[in-house]
């Protein structure tokens, strides 16, 4: 049932009744947040890449120190596990002092070992058991993996956070060019998880536009029917401004077809 207070309906108190956005003052500074969280997400994924690199460089040059600064000494491979899935290890024997310590050490190269073989094996004095051989360097693999799945999701998820921000400094910039008009708009599809909806000027013509969201469903609320509403842009990108019931005022990214335009009829 609609009610002449629901802010999402065109009878209802729209935009223009509460912040107007014909004035570029009231509604500019939703892009520049819109954009600095963009950015901000950006950022976090960029020091997580960063984090991941030091923390897998550490690693290598601890494991490099070892070859210059650690205690050499002749080791004996007492056992060798070769599993179809997971780490490959070999277990090895070597003397510390008067005592014969035992480390096990992880295979990143492609020797074979057999059980007896003698290998050459470096020792932190400090830390006995910070051991590696000459030909493997004994990273952590729970370490490593700790630090390239995140890098990996940030290498992915950071060009399309980059590419978010610079479409809303994109859509600030179309919107302080081109104004804002007032449309109704009414959502007629969301069956790809975007909502596609119909834009009708005040004249007559009419635009189609889908959602712009990282997430599918983000803007499902506007299913809730025809609303008024207020629309800037140019070419492909636009920005739609409304009453959100919850949140206050906002700002919807949109994107319009490959040479789209508005049209006239119904």
């Amino acid at each position: 049932m609609t009610t002449r207070d629901d802010p999402l309906r065109p009878d209802g108190p729209g935009p223009a009744d509460r912040q107007d956005p014909t004035d570029p003052a009231s509604w500019d500074h939703l892009f520049r947040r819109r954009f600095w969280r963009a950015a901000g997400g950006s950022a976090v994924w960029l020091l997580v890449i960063v984090a991941a690199v030091t923390a897998i460089t550490l690693q290598e040059n601890s494991s490099a120190w070892l070859l210059d600064h650690g205690t050499p000494v002749a080791g004996e491979v007492v056992d060798v596990r070769t599993p179809a899935r997971g780490e490959q290890t070999i277990t090895v024997d070597y003397p510390v002092g008067d005592v014969l310590d035992q480390a096990v050490i992880g295979l990143d190269s492609d020797r074979d070992y057999t059980v007896g073989e003698r290998v050459r094996v470096f020792y932190d004095p400090a830390d006995p058991d910070h051991v590696r051989t000459a030909d493997e360097e004994n990273l952590s693999e729970v370490g490593v993996g700790f630090a390239v799945v995140p890098m990996l999701i940030a290498l992915l998820l950071l060009p399309w956070s980059i590419a978010y921000a610079v479409g809303w400094a994109r859509r600030r910039r179309a919107a302080k060019r081109s104004g804002w008009r007032p449309v109704t708009a009414v959502v007629f599809d969301s069956s790809g998880g975007h909502q596609v909806l119909r834009l009708d000027f005040p004249d007559g013509a009419f635009l189609i536009a889908r959602t712009v969201a990282a997430v599918r469903g983000r803007y499902s609320f506007l299913r809730a029917g025809a609303f008024g509403a207020w629309v800037a842009g140019e070419g492909r990108r636009r920005a739609l401004a409304l009453w959100h019931p919850a949140k206050g005022a906002y700002v919807v990214p949109l994107r319009a077809p490959r040479r789209a335009r508005r049209r006239t009829g119904r």
